[in-house]
């Protein structure tokens, strides 16, 4: 007898939100359809729900329902790279998955014989359930004998639910509430005004009425619950990666020749993603040399693209900024891709006059020539030294902004020296500046907590030239460091 499982991320459109938005966690939180105030509220957590906020109503009379709810998109393309994820997710512990087309985040699996690799079938439903807590997400595990049967229990019991026969299964589905099967609300209010709310009392009406009466949908169901419809297992195979690879007979140095041999690749390697409706996002190159040495390199576009062009200049720029010892025996190369689609803004963007899209495409360029971090911005840091209160972050795209604000005086400029300059041991202020043009002295003291106390007296300093100069002295030391200079 077969056995089957059913794997059920309860809504999981919002759990994608919630992994991203963990400090929405416990506010009111929604997933709409779309970026605007008349789009549609899809999906909602208990907290929005407790406030009167229900799937099908319009996002603006949902903020008019719960001023704090914080609502997200969720693209059909995330939606579906994320249930591929999972699916080999799944797959380390059945070999056929079947992921739910119409039912995001219901999963069949095939759990015949795999009481022979775990203790118990328990053990293997545990097992499954621990590998999604691994991937950020909550699910319900149950193993029975039938498709509807397994999914019934798993959206009905939040935890594992094992049947050890046809029989138990049989009964635990009839005391299946109503609410739990994804049916009509219409269809549900009518079955309740009836006293139906399992299906168990379902499946007591008489089969000629419910299409007419209740709908298609509850029909389908009826049909599956009472073992009128069956469909076998149609497990999804798992997506091979593209990866392009190529022997030379004898070591390669010439960048000239690796571009033609790279353009040769790349075009089929376009070629194959787009049949597959995905873009490439970014590109790896592992390269064995002479020498028996490896080394692995990444391009990555602005953003995700099928320009085997714009692809080939980024190879190029990394290529031609590399030293190698020796030359290339084996290049390999291997996309990263994502869904061919739009990328979703935040909700309501303002967007900038300028266009971020040729900035990204120049950061690009510039991280194939010089480096991942060749492109960064500051970031405000938690340190009682001025030159220490901001870090440098790589940055992968330019965020979308509004248009810049127009200001009447343009802000200065302080360029930081780091480390600072000692200045020579004689420096006084008044070497540069007449004492009443100086600005200060800023005392910042402290670092005690590390052992090693700070004590220094900051100065700005005009010299004759115009320039600004910012300088501190040391007491610790007994002497002036030039810091940096205001622009």
């Amino acid at each position: 007898m077969d056995r089957w499982a059913c794997v059920d991320l309860p809504v999981l459109p919002l759990q994608l939100l919630l992994k991203d938005r963990a400090e929405w966690m416990r506010l009111p939180c929604a997933v709409v359809e779309a970026d605007a105030p008349q789009a549609l509220v899809q999906f909602v957590n208990a907290r929005a729900c407790e406030r009167g906020v229900r799937p099908g109503q319009r996002y603006a009379t949902a903020l008019a329902l719960a001023s704090d709810l914080r609502a997200g998109v969720v693209a059909p393309s995330q939606l579906a790279q994320h249930t591929r994820d999972l699916a080999d997710r799944l797959r380390r512990h059945s070999p056929h998955v079947e992921p739910s087309t119409d039912m995001p985040g219901v999963f069949w699996l095939d759990a015949q014989g795999l009481d022979r690799l775990y203790p118990s079938l328990r053990d293997w439903a545990q097992a499954v359930r621990l590998e999604m807590r691994r991937a950020g997400m909550r699910a319900a595990v149950a193993v029975g004998f039938t498709r509807f049967g397994v999914y019934a229990l798993a959206r009905c019991h939040p935890g594992i639910t094992v049947c050890e026969n046809a029989n138990e299964e049989h009964v635990a589905v009839q005391r299946v509430p109503l609410s739990s099967i994804d049916l009509d609300p219409d269809a549900l209010t009518r079955l309740a005004a009836l006293g139906i709310e399992t299906l168990g009392g379902f499946l007591q009406l008489p089969a000629d009425g419910i299409r007419q009466r209740f709908g298609a949908s509850a029909h389908a169901v009826y049909q599956l619950a009472g073992g009128h419809r069956w469909a076998p297992l149609a497990p999804v195979a798992p997506e091979e990666p593209q990866t392009r690879l190529i022997h030379f007979d004898t070591p390669e140095i010439s960048t000239e020749r690796l571009i033609f041999i790279v353009k040769r690749l790349l075009d089929s390697l376009v070629a194959a993603i787009d049949a597959r409706a995905h873009a490439i996002v970014a590109l790896t190159l592992g390269m064995t040399l002479d020498n028996r040495t490896t080394l692995t390199e990444h391009v990555r576009p602005a953003t995700p693209t099928l320009d085997a062009t714009q692809l080939l200049a980024l190879v190029r720029l990394r290529l031609e900024a590399l030293r190698l010892p020796s030359g290339i025996t084996t290049l390999r190369i291997t996309p990263t891709t994502c869904p061919d689609a739009a990328e979703q803004r935040r909700l309501f963007p303002l967007h900038a006059r300028r266009d971020p899209e040729l900035a990204n495409q120049a950061f690009a360029r510039l991280r194939a020539e010089f480096g991942e971090r060749a492109v960064v911005r500051a970031r405000i840091g938690n340190a009682h030294l001025p030159a220490a209160r901001f870090e440098w972050e790589p940055i992968d795209r330019i965020p979308l902004r509004a248009s810049p604000i127009v200001v009447t005086a343009r802000p200065l400029v302080r360029r930081i020296y780091t480390p600072a300059i000692p200045l020579a041991p004689g420096f006084t202020l008044s070497t540069t500046s007449s004492p009443a043009s100086v600005s200060g002295p800023y005392t910042v003291s402290g670092g005690w907590w590390v052992g090693s106390g700070v004590r220094r007296d900051y100065y700005f300093a005009p010299t004759g030239d115009g320039t600004l100069l910012w300088v501190y002295f040391d007491h610790r030391h007994k002497r002036f460091f030039l810091q940096g200079c205001v622009e």
